[in-house]
């Protein structure tokens, strides 16, 4: 998210696919629990499929802002070892494949490094309400 806003965007959105209803009211409240200045949307996807509602959100996206380029920033875990990678499951490469062939739009992945101990490190810092870094603890 930190990176997204600083890419200073006309309209910023987060958006989440859920499988069912409940798992939906999950995401918002737990949104909400953080607090963040940016509006998420849910799309509801009940076959757990993530690329086409993803291509349907957008699709409704350049239907609103025709003229506009679209950025989507797509957060990917990235583990120790190669062959660990193959483990995890591939939906962000999917992804971006699909988003290869669409016009108008442009694809980031910002990665977050899982440490040994388990966890995630991001190399973009955090952002405040203003905008600003906020503080990091030391690791």
């Amino acid at each position: 998210l930190a990176y997204a806003k600083s890419l200073r965007p006309d309209f910023l959105h987060a958006v989440s696919i859920a499988y069912d209803a409940d798992q939906a009211k999950g995401i918002r409240e737990q949104w909400a629990r953080f607090a963040l200045d940016i509006p998420l949307d849910v799309v509801d996807s009940p076959y757990r499929e993530i690329n086409e509602p993803v291509l349907e959100y957008l699709d409704k996206i350049d239907a609103r802002w025709s003229s506009d380029v679209v950025t989507v920033v797509i957060p990917e875990l990235v583990v120790r070892h190669w062959w660990q990678q193959l483990l995890h499951n591939q939906t962000a490469l999917w992804l971006k494949v699909r988003l290869l062939f669409r016009e108008g739009t442009v694809v980031t992945s910002v990665p977050s490094h899982v440490l040994d101990e388990g966890t995630v490190r991001s190399p973009i810092p955090p952002t405040t309400a203003t905008g600003r870094p906020a503080a990091r603890s030391p690791t």
